[in-house]
């Protein structure tokens, strides 16, 4: 397996390559994981790896810059692929595609070189628009990732909404590409705590969260509800404009900043919550989207509200467990409806559990290898 996002980093990606790896040792596959050797100074993931995988940090250029690392790792770990490859006879070559850094070209021309097949799961295919020389590179790295994308043997995505765009963006046969969503350890998120009155949001703080929306609706929410708090976890660009929002707002006193907290305090932060807060802004990122942060929501036993349009169908059913919204006005009606029920609240987060189920990383673990012998035979 080839990753650029991996443990010790944190961050979404981290978890998802982390998880893939357990999930498929699982299953008794000796697995080999190669990841660019470099420098990461931010909060730490250290999550326990099953002993059947093996971890390899190759030495990369410029290891000290992230960015300029992510386009210089290619060739080292092409060498180091080919050599243990032919060592060890592996089955098949697994990597996530992103489309800023060159990892994915790096298992590509690997997995050509010892003759196997070769696996990418794409998350995230979008390219913001951009102008000018910025424009140019895109047209560069578009060409070069069609490319690698077009010789896996097999591609896996979380849902129909990027299996759309890799077909119409990267111009690739539908017959190549299998719906294998993201996965989440769920016992992790099974806890019992005492409720406390926390409406909560968890991840990275981008502008396509849209969280002005939720701390408008927090103006109105706080009206009725004067003892309710809002919990938000993490960190990212907009952190500084929020936290201003909020003292615009008057809020202050009702919104909690706990910036990047420690993975393993998470579960008990969710289990102590009343709602989970999913994407609150329709865009190209959000449109149809899988985040981890809402499985993990799911398995704490949530409700859960997104803007509609923004989360995968099979992960958010409507009156189910949880609310799709149009707009702040409607964010605090529905927060406001939830918490003045208690009865309602406890059914849609068990729903919520329940529907969680069929995401449990073994579940997975099984698709992938189903989907791989697909192509075997």
């Amino acid at each position: 397996m080839f990753f650029f996002h991996f443990p010790p980093m944190s961050g979404g990606g981290s978890i998802v390559s982390h998880g893939i790896v357990n999930a498929l040792s699982e299953f008794d596959n000796k697995i080999t994981v190669l990841v660019p050797d470099v420098n990461w100074n931010e909060s730490k993931y250290t999550p326990k790896l099953n002993n059947k995988a093996t971890v390899l940090r190759v030495q990369t250029p410029s290891r000290s810059n992230l960015k300029i690392a992510a386009r210089r790792c290619k060739n080292n770990l092409i060498k180091k692929g080919i050599n243990i490859g032919r060592k060890e006879k592996y089955d098949f070559v697994l990597t996530i595609f992103h489309p800023f850094h060159r990892v994915p070209h790096a298992a590509v021309e690997c997995a050509k070189k010892l003759n196997i097949p070769v696996i990418i799961k794409v998350d995230d295919a979008i390219f913001d628009k951009t102008t000018g020389l910025k424009s140019i590179q895109r047209k560069i790295e578009k060409i070069s990732n069609t490319k690698v994308i077009k010789n896996a043997d097999l591609i896996l995505v979380s849902n129909n909404k990027t299996r759309s765009v890799i077909i119409e963006n990267y111009n690739i046969e539908s017959e190549k590409i299998s719906i294998v969503p993201n996965g989440i350890d769920i016992e992790s998120f099974v806890k019992h705590e005492l409720k406390q009155n926390f409406v909560i949001f968890s991840g990275m703080m981008y502008h396509h969260r849209g969280l002005e929306v939720l701390l408008k609706a927090a103006q109105k929410v706080i009206t009725k509800n004067p003892k309710i708090k809002f919990m938000l976890l993490g960190d990212g660009p907009e952190k500084n404009k929020l936290i201003q929002l909020t003292e615009d707002l008057g809020i202050s006193s009702n919104v909690e900043f706990k910036g990047w907290v420690n993975r393993e305090q998470i579960p008990h932060l969710l289990a102590k919550s009343l709602i989970g807060i999913g994407p609150l802004k329709l865009t190209a990122v959000t449109e149809g989207a899988l985040p981890i942060k809402v499985l993990e929501y799911m398995a704490s036993s949530l409700p859960i509200i997104a803007k509609k349009g923004t989360l995968s169908k099979d992960i958010l059913y409507e009156n189910e467990n949880g609310f799709l919204i149009d707009d702040y006005e409607d964010l605090a009606e529905k927060i406001n409806i939830l918490l003045e029920n208690q009865e309602l609240r406890e059914k849609m987060g068990l729903e919520s559990l329940n529907l969680v189920k069929k995401f449990d990383w073994e579940k997975i673990g099984q698709k992938i290898i189903y989907e791989y012998e697909k192509i075997e035979n």
